[in-house]
């Protein structure tokens, strides 16, 4: 065993906890900044995903209007 293998082991080791910590500290911010969020901001987040469902559900009829003809013309 060479000791540039035990390096390379060390340093994987060593870096395991290092990343979990990270991760740990990166996860909490996100989630005190989502609990940060005044009620004014929810309520416009709402909004624009209401927006976007109906944008998608629209989208959606449209290809299945598409798909419908195109079914009846490769008859």
């Amino acid at each position: 065993m060479t000791p540039y293998m035990f390096l390379g082991g060390f340093a994987m080791v060593c870096s395991v906890p290092v990343l979990i910590a990270a991760m740990v500290l990166i996860s909490r911010h996100i989630s005190q900044r989502r609990l940060s969020l005044s009620a004014t901001e929810r309520d416009e987040i709402v909004r624009r995903l209401d927006r976007i469902e109906l944008g998608v559900d629209a989208a959606m009829v449209e290809i299945e209007r598409v798909a419908e003809a195109n079914r009846f013309v490769a008859k």
